[in-house]
Formats: C-alpha cells, structure tokens, sequence
C-alpha cells in the first residue's frame, strides 16, 4: 500500500498564484471589454499584463494594415519609452516579428541564447533584457499584432502557468481591441457621413433655388451629382430688367474638392458678370483670374450667356463645353449647335472668348447640361450618348416640363439602376408665346 503524497507548500503557492491570476485576468477582461475607446484599451491593456504577470517592462504593437509591419502602440516600464522608440518591426524581425510571423508564442528564459533576440535595443538604451514571454493577439485566426512582457521582478524567468495566464489576457485583448477599432471606424465613417450631408447642402446653397419667371419663357432645371458632392453647376443671373445671365459648367473632376472650386467660382462669375455687360469679356475675366490661381490641373468648362427677354435673342460663349440642343417641335427638328473652338477656363492666360448668337423662335426648348448624361453607362456598359438624348427630346412637344420628364424618364430606364459615373446637369428653357406693349 502506497503512501499518499501532501502538496508541497510550493506547489500549493504555485496553484494560488496560478488561481489568483486567471481571476485577475477574469476581472481585468470585463474591465477591458467595458471600454471602446482604443487608446483607454491599449492602456488598460498593458498595465493589467504588466501588474499580472509581475513584469518589468510591456509593449504591445500593431500590425500595420498596408505595410503588414509591427508598429509600437504601447510601451510601459523603466525602458518604455526607448521601446516606443523602435517604431516598426519587419515580419519576422526579432522576437516580436518571429511570434507575428508564425502566430506561436515564445518563452524566452535567457534573451542573449537565443538568436532570434535583437540586442541593438538594450545596447542603446543601457538595459538588460533576460527573460521575455511575447503572444499573437489573434482575432478570427487573423493575426493583428503581438504582446510581450520583459523580466519578471522577481529576477525567475517566465514559465508555462505565465504563459497560460499571458495568453488569456492577450486572447481577451485582442477581442477588446478590435470592437474598439470597430467603434472608431464607425465613428469615422458617421462624422465623414455627417460632414459630406453639410458638404452638400452648403453646395446646393450655390445654385439656384429657384428658375426665373419670365413672360414668355419656362425654365426647368435638374442637378444630381455622381457622389455627395461634385463639380457641376448652373446659375442664373439678373443683370437687368432686359438681359439675364444664364450660366452652366463642369469642374473637372469630382468630390469634395471639385465642389469647392465650384462654390468660389460661382461667386467670382456673379461678381464680373454684374460689372461686365459681354458676355465674351466676363469669360475672359474669369479666365485670367482661375489662371492666376490654378493649382493641381484644376480646369473648368462652361457655357454663359446672355438672354435678351424681349428680342428672344441669346448671346453665348462656349468654352469647352457640351453644345447647347434646340429642339422645336413646329419644325421636328433637333440641332445640336456648333461647338465652339475655345478651350475651358484655367489653362490659358490671355485667351480672348468668341460669342455666338441664337434667335430663339416661339415652342423652342433649349437644353444646356454636361457631359454627365451623354456618358452615363448601362449595366451593359452601353452609353446613353447624342442619340438617345435627341430621341428623347423629339418623342412629344417643346414645352419645358415635358421635355425635362422625357429626359429624365430615358435616363432612368437605361440605366436599369446601375449609379452614375459622373454628375448630371439641364437647364431646359422653353419659348412660349407672348405679346409686348
């Protein structure tokens, strides 16, 4: 009969240590779950690891997404700062890299024995590293970064009960930092959400809010930009009680940026368009002026031109643009009207501007848009382009408002749903009859 064998007081010491560290990792798990704010977690993160696993010193670092390096988000200990001070790690540099590489975690007992250990550190920062546990932190068998604990204080190298304990935390972890990098992005992307809704309507406060009434005359507009915000626009402008301006252009390019040279130049428009009664002599003001302060290629095409109500004559300048499309129901027919030579706004200094002049008839419709509509693209990968739109346009008569719907109506049906590629502008105006006294 066998003698049975008590627990040594050292074994009993090793259980209740190893106990009392998982109910700190439990503990510490809920209070690192509770947070969703990443740098509080990356904090919270590496004093638990280094208060549990009695540790000298900590770092935790990052996969960076688009160099796949390891970046330092957190150093704690009397060498914290100099760790913080070795910005990145190549894959498989060092022990840290080795552990990101092959996702297995390492107990190093003596630093110096092992080759994998980079001395460089230590040698510049006067430390002396000896024992090291370093873990994955894996989230969905993704490897997101590594974390490592450097010399226990106790002076003994790390062990197996550290590493299941370290390995715990790191598990926990590496859960709590990607809810709060979750939570960030989503963050990001609500402010970006919210400042590209502001972006737009501040946009829309540019353009017109309303079309002119005039006797004699119906205008209908459409603007619908590709993305939130784009580099398309149209404008009327009173000059008289006579003459109106009528004003449509494309910024090249799209976005944010577009849409801010389209906010100043529209204002610059109206300012030389008020002061100026030529058509031609306000484009080549503004021309000067988009030249003087041309940055990144940015370049404008645009039409304007200068209705006289009661002659029902408009005078144009075209500079670059899509041509303008007359449409008269009486006569069944459809003229899209000689391009201009002259290029867009912004490229040249010291252009002069050629006008042209169109008497308008009564049940004229003039369309004015950009090249958004002739470019947009089926599902199929068709393009809407010059035939589809005078089709549209010929299918009933020259009011406005029926014409605008046809339009409209066409695109729809073509596009089958897929989104557009580019912005999308018309300004229609229809010539009905009237009477002067």
């Amino acid at each position: 009969m066998g003698l049975s064998r008590e627990p040594t007081e050292e074994t009993i010491r090793r259980f209740r240590q190893r106990v009392e560290n998982l109910t700190r990792c439990f503990r510490v798990c809920m209070l690192i779950n509770s947070s969703l704010d990443l740098d509080e977690v990356l904090s919270q993160i590496m004093s638990t690891s280094r208060a549990v696993m009695n540790a000298d010193a900590c770092s935790l670092m990052l996969a960076d997404e688009e160099s796949g390096e390891l970046v330092f988000q957190v150093a704690q200990g009397s060498v914290g700062e100099k760790l913080r001070e070795e910005v990145r790690l190549k894959r498989g540099e060092g022990i840290a890299g080795y552990v990101f590489e092959t996702g297995r975690p390492l107990i190093i007992e003596d630093a110096y024995k092992d080759p994998r250990f980079n001395p460089d550190v230590d040698r510049r920062t006067g430390y002396r590293t000896r024992s090291i546990l370093c873990v994955p932190l894996i989230v969905k068998d993704r490897i997101i970064g590594v974390s490592q604990v450097i010399n226990k204080l106790d002076g003994t190298p790390f062990n197996q009960d550290d590493l299941e304990a370290f390995s715990l935390l790191s598990a926990q972890a590496a859960i709590a930092i990607e809810n709060a990098r979750m939570h960030r992005d989503l963050l990001r992307r609500q402010r970006i959400e919210s400042d590209l809704a502001f972006a737009t309507q501040v946009q829309k406060s540019f353009l017109p809010q309303e079309v002119p009434n005039l006797p004699g005359y119906r205008f209908q507009t459409h603007y619908q930009s590709a993305m939130a915000v784009g580099g398309d626009f149209f404008d009327f402008i009173p000059l008289s009680q006579n003459r109106l301006g009528i004003l449509i252009g494309d910024v090249a390019g799209k976005g944010v940026s577009s849409a801010l040279y389209m906010a100043r130049l529209t204002s610059d428009f109206r300012f030389h368009a008020l002061r100026e009664r030529s058509a031609s002599r306000v484009v080549q003001k503004v021309n000067e002026l988009l030249c003087e302060r041309s940055r990144r290629g940015m370049f404008v095409t645009l039409l304007y031109g200068i209705l006289h109500v009661p002659k029902r004559t408009l005078t144009y300048v075209n500079a670059g643009h899509i041509p303008p499309v007359l449409w008269n129901s009486r006569d069944g027919v459809v003229r899209v009207l000689p391009k201009a030579g002259d290029p867009p706004l912004g490229i040249l200094r010291g252009r002069t501007f050629r006008s042209a002049r169109l008497r308008l008839q009564e049940e004229d419709c003039l369309l004015l848009t950009t090249d958004g509509i002739l470019d947009a693209r089926n599902p199929r990968g068709e393009q809407f382009g010059w035939d589809r739109l005078q089709e549209a346009m010929r299918r009933g008569d020259g009011d406005a408002r029926s014409v605008h719907r046809r339009i409209l109506a066409e695109l729809n049906r073509f596009l089958k749903g897929a989104r557009l590629a580019d912005d999308v502008t018309l300004v229609l105006m229809g010539v009905e009859p009237m009477s002067w006294t």
